[in-house]
């Protein structure tokens, strides 16, 4: 699924969503974001992309300094229609979030 897709309108992000897209730091999503308050609604609603709307619950939020890049590592489980759980790890680049004014 390499196919682009828009992301909150209002704020015209645009990302290319493919099978390992964020689940590792070198498939990082990089996100650049003039207001940090959104960065969390941004990831959100790329998590709500790749795992096409189904219910979800953060477990893990951590922040990884690595040289001169900084990156947000969320893990979640995806509650699937048995009942069961499924565990997935997103890393989001966040580099350029510190540096906007």
């Amino acid at each position: 699924m390499n196919i682009p897709k828009l992301l909150l309108d209002e704020l015209n992000v645009i990302i290319p969503v493919s099978e390992n897209l964020g689940d590792s730091k070198a498939t990082a999503i990089k996100i650049s974001c003039p207001d940090g308050m959104l960065i969390v609604i941004i990831q959100n609603e790329i998590i709500d992309l790749i795992l096409n709307e189904e219910p979800w619950k953060k477990i893990e939020q951590s922040l990884i300094f690595d040289e001169d890049k900084k990156y947000d590592m969320i893990a979640v489980i995806e509650l699937l229609d048995d009942g069961t759980t499924k565990k997935h790890v997103f890393w989001f680049d966040i580099t350029e979030c510190f540096y906007i004014s």
